[in-house]
């Protein structure tokens, strides 16, 4: 079975990538224990997986995206470079083709402030005018985008992103973290509906991680019982699993642990994709 871990921040304590947090600070954490691209390959090799995404970890590098673009670079057959951008910006439509002559393979669009406190309302961060030029450049160079959906803008983003998937219908989208729908509460789980209702458009997939297992968990239910709805819904094709880690805490092995365990009622295709099949065909990673 190929593992692919489609979700993997890395962050270096090389002064040539220097810290550029939005918050002004980053954590004391972050600075003494950085997950390097070397040390992830590290643990991938440990742990038997064959590749991972690497994402911008915007909360320290904000949209300079040169060390994952990089890492990538130098380890090609390992790791893939997902960028992350303020798709509102002028010249959005222009980085977009900068992070790809770099190498990037996909573009990752976030509400800015990224909280419920400091976050921007509306779907403008991915859905105005701005934005679709980001999209179309994207579709152009055959990038994959992905979007973090907080609870607090969850419903209103999965009603706007159905109208971008039809002007933009080649182009596969996954959302992250179950786009914030609320598994750790007992079903009909709260913004399923929302999710559900993209299960028709066959370019969206759904990518589920660490930090949706670790509040699964916490309510006492077991990861494989969402990870199998998910698959019966979208089907494993469009399901994919990432670590989320340096962003959501814990040990990588526990990580992968609950990844493999998680698949535990699927067939053993299914659990292949989820684990590593989707992240392999979608990112060109991982695989000989």
């Amino acid at each position: 079975m190929t593992l692919i871990d489609a979700h993997a921040h890395l962050v270096t304590d090389d002064p040539a990538y220097p810290f550029d947090p939005p918050g002004g600070t980053v954590s004391e954490a972050v600075r003494n224990d950085p997950m390097t691209a070397e040390r992830l390959l590290a643990a991938l090799r440990e742990h038997g997986l064959s590749g991972a995404i690497a994402v911008q970890r915007a909360h320290v590098y904000g949209y300079d995206n040169s060390y994952v673009v990089d890492s990538a670079a130098r380890y090609p057959d390992r790791l893939a470079a997902m960028c992350v951008l303020d798709a509102r910006a002028p010249d959005a439509a222009e980085r977009v083709r900068h992070w790809a002559r770099r190498g990037a393979v996909a573009v990752r669009l976030t509400s800015p402030g990224g909280n419920q406190h400091g976050g921007t309302p509306g779907t403008e961060w991915f859905a105005g005018a701005e934005a679709r030029r980001v999209w179309r450049q994207a579709s152009e160079l055959g990038l994959s985008m992905c979007l973090h959906i907080y609870r607090w803008n969850r419903d209103e983003s999965l009603r706007a992103l159905a109208a971008v998937t039809r002007e933009f219908p080649g182009t596969p989208v996954v959302v992250d973290h179950i786009a914030s729908v609320e598994t750790d509460r007992a079903a009909p789980y709260p913004g399923a509906d929302g999710l559900l209702a993209l299960a028709d458009r066959p370019q969206v997939l759904v990518k589920v991680t660490t930090l949706n297992f670790a509040r699964i968990v916490t309510a006492g239910i077991k990861p494989s019982v969402v990870v199998e709805w998910l698959v019966s819904r979208f089907g494993a094709e469009r399901v994919l699993w990432g670590s989320d880690v340096t962003q959501t805490p814990g040990a990588y092995a526990d990580m992968v642990r609950m990844a493999r365990e998680s698949v535990s009622g699927l067939s053993d295709r299914d659990a292949a994709l989820v684990l590593g099949g989707t992240s392999a065909s979608l990112y060109r990673v991982g695989t000989p």
